[in-house]
Order: structure tokens, then sequence, then C-alpha cells
């Protein structure tokens, strides 16, 4: 069973994918925090609720039998890094990585993944206890 061609996981891959570019990119502003004139970069967060609203648009379902259902497609998408301004005063040497932001942006990031993480799981529990029902 190919499982990404379910709508609730493809979605929850993409804000993974999402959340793992972000947790780069603030590891990538960390380790330059003492380079001279590099500013923090940031990534986009993609519309995950337009993303939503058109899986639920293109799942128009097919049903040929019963035990058979056709789902919305996965959709790919790239992520962009921005570099946003900086909304504090940069160093003397022009570097504007503020350590105490990053910190707060990996925690947060590690706490989005946990939680696309669990729903994951739970989804891909319930499939295999479905699937148990059925097989029974």
């Amino acid at each position: 069973m190919d499982m990404f061609g379910l709508s609730i996981v493809s979605l929850t891959k993409n804000k993974l994918d999402y959340l793992s570019e972000k947790q780069k990119v603030v590891a990538t502003n960390i380790a330059n925090a003492n380079t001279p004139g590099y500013l923090a970069k940031d990534v986009e967060e993609p519309d995950f609720s337009a993303q939503v609203q058109r899986s639920i648009a293109a799942s128009q379902m097919t049903v040929t039998n019963p035990k058979h259902i056709v789902s919305a497609p996965s959709q790919n998408s790239r992520f962009r890094v921005v570099t946003p301004k900086p909304d504090t005063a940069l160093t003397i040497d022009g570097n504007g990585v503020v350590l105490e932001e990053q910190l707060n942006e990996a925690s947060k990031t590690k706490a989005e993944y946990e939680k696309a993480l669990t729903i994951y799981n739970k989804y891909k529990s319930m499939l295999q206890t479905a699937n148990t029902k059925i097989n029974t």
C-alpha cells in the first residue's frame, strides 16, 4: 500500500519536509552566529490551509469496488529560503544572528515536527488496525 497517495499522509509529509528544511536553516544560522556580514535566514512557510483545500477539492473519489478507494494525488512543494530584513541592530561586523531567537525557533520547530510526526504515526496505526480488521 502506498501511504503517500493518501491526502492526510501527503500533507503531513509536506509539513515534515518543511520543518526539516527550517531546522537546517536555523542550524546554519546558529553556526554562522560569529560570521561577519551574515544575516539570519528563514524558510517561507507554505500555505498548508490551501493545500488542504486543494486536497479536499481533488478528492472526488471514484469507487469501482466498495473496498477500493482512489485518493487525492500527492503534491510536491519546494521551500524558499529567504533573508528577512533584520528587526534588531546588527553587530559591529554586520552579523544579524540573534542566538536567543534562533534557539527559540529551533525549539518551536522541534515541537511542530513532533506534533506532525504524531499525526502521521496515529494515522498509520489507524490504517494498520483497519487493515487487520478487514483481513480477519
